[in-house]
């Protein structure tokens, strides 16, 4: 039996099959516009139909002016079954302009119809969720960044896109030199030294790019990662609810809420924060992703899929979106190959999709495609060097393709940085039982020991978490049998090979009487 310790990152999920039968233009989701059922979920047979997908609103896939230029923040694996927070955009964006106020749908679609006033005028759409107060809804402008500081940062972005961490750094030193007020380039070290592992350096400019501009979307994020991978649920919600509540017309602060009150289960609250963003813009695609994520986490997995077929008509290039398209596919049976196809869809949307790609690599790797999982996470290696378990899942593809010396490598990075991890026991074990004589420098018997050693370091690690049915005990009977063998056929050659070299003497013929000669 093999029993491999991969961890993913992520809630196992996958994607709706679509728009359901009642996802109708003009429609809208009783869960957007009536009070949540709360963290149960609502009763059996009620009605839960989605908003409509007409054509108005906007899309809301940015806010806060990031452009595709803007380095990405915080990005990689987590601790074992912690979701991961990735912010979207590769790169801060040196010149930001302001984000124009969110505006209702002027289509045809459900919000409202399009018209013209007395005056000639076109009157505005109305919107589903609410009232929209266009004073409430318009962002504040930011300030702009010197043209040195901004030559700067594009320095910066070439060489991070080059993986050259030291031009970047230094590129972005120049800028916050040229600029102290350059909240992107703060932003921008705090990435790489996020990458690097060094989380307190990362948080130090996250916070420095935030006492800049206070409300700067990418560095809420960038903190909020670090508190998720920490598993400190309730740190991120005490410092991200007083910004929420603060910037009120911030869309993607709202829905930063929302999502981090998804995570601490206090789900009531996460559908209000994310309908304070759609009362601006109905289809504002991060409010809804993080309804979404409340759907799933309460189990409703319809409503999911309509309020993410009605995200994903709005913006079908999102990779989030996609990747929750493969989450909800995953609760399906018979689904696999469509939430493989999710899943590369988000990567291909967004290469640095970290979370992404140990999804998509640990479905590779346990369908027996070796050699596409470690491509995944040696993609996600480069972007993470330092996480353990983005260099375990790297070990596991190594042991799968016997590729040995490289195995012990990736594990020992593991066990460089966190040296009390029970997995990484379990799957070095996993590594010397299949390699035996095969490992450099070992012999069957060697290794065989050394699989057991490892199987009870895990054991010990493990204490009272050890379920009745672990494999490690299956193993370590099964290592006592191959050990014993292993010691009896050692011992019998050694045998034959000592009477070969030591053969008994030959026994010396009689020989032959001689003939009495006769005179």
């Amino acid at each position: 039996m093999t029993h491999n310790h991969t961890l993913t990152s992520s809630l196992r999920t996958s994607a709706s099959t679509g728009a359901r039968r009642w996802l109708r233009r003009g429609v809208l989701v009783a869960m957007l516009v009536a009070p949540a059922c709360g963290s149960i979920g609502c009763n059996k047979g009620e009605t839960e139909e989605t908003a409509g997908t007409g054509q108005g609103g906007t899309s809301g896939g940015e806010a806060g002016g990031g452009t595709a230029a803007e380095l990405e923040g915080a990005p990689g694996s987590v601790a074992p079954r912690e979701p991961l927070v990735d912010p979207d955009d590769p790169m801060s964006d040196p010149n930001p302009q302001t984000a124009p106020a969110p505006t209702a749908g002027t289509g045809s679609g459900a919000g409202g119809t399009t018209g013209t006033s007395g005056t000639g005028t076109t009157a505005p759409a109305a919107n589903r969720w609410g009232a929209r107060d266009s004073e409430a809804c318009r962002q504040p402008a930011r300030p702009p960044m010197s043209a040195a500081a901004r030559a700067h940062i594009q320095r910066g972005v070439a060489a991070a896109n080059n993986n050259d961490s030291d031009g970047a750094r230094t590129a972005f030193m120049a800028a916050l030199s040229q600029d102290p007020r350059s909240y992107h380039a703060a932003f921008n070290l705090g990435v790489i030294a996020d990458r690097a592992g060094n989380e307190t350096q990362a948080l130090e400019y996250y916070r420095q790019s935030l006492r800049i501009q206070e409300d700067y979307e990418p560095a809420v994020r960038g903190q909020v990662a670090i508190f998720m991978r920490r598993a400190d649920r309730a740190g991120a919600l005490s410092f991200v609810e007083p910004l929420a509540r603060r910037f009120a017309s911030n869309l993607e602060l709202q829905a930063i809420h929302a999502e981090v009150l998804v995570a601490n289960q206090r789900y009531e609250q996460a559908w209000d924060a994310a309908r304070r963003a759609l009362r601006c813009d109905e289809r504002y695609v991060p409010a809804l992703r993080a309804l979404v994520k409340a759907s799933l986490a309460q189990d409703r997995k319809e409503l999911a899929q309509s309020i993410l077929a009605n995200a994903l008509s709005a913006a079908p290039n999102d990779a989030e979106l996609h990747y929750l398209n493969a989450q909800l596919l995953g609760r399906e049976t018979g689904r696999a190959r469509e939430v493989v196809a999710e899943l590369e869809r988000a990567v291909e949307l967004r290469p640095s999709y970290s979370e992404a790609r140990m999804e998509l690599g640990t479905l590779l790797l346990r369908s027996g495609n070796y050699q596409g999982a470690l491509t995944q996470f040696e993609a996600v290696s480069r972007l993470n060097p330092t996480l353990p378990a983005v260099q375990l899942n790297l070990g596991d593809a190594y042991r799968s393709l016997r590729r040995w010396q490289e195995a012990k490598a990736a594990y020992d990075r593991v066990l460089a940085s966190s040296p009390n991890m029970p997995e990484v026991y379990f799957n070095i074990g996993l590594m010397y039982r299949a390699a035996q004589a095969e490992f450099p420098g070992l012999d069957q018997i060697q290794a065989l020991q050394r699989s057991r050693e490892n199987f009870a370091r895990y054991r010990n690690l493990m204490g009272p978490r050890l379920t009745r049915d672990d494999p490690s005990e299956q193993y370590l009977s099964e290592l006592d049998r191959l050990i014993s063998r292993a010691q009896r056929a050692a011992e019998e050659a050694a045998r034959e090979a000592e009477r070969a070299a030591n053969p008994p003497p030959a026994e010396a013929e009689e020989a032959p009487a001689e003939e009495e000669e006769w005179l």
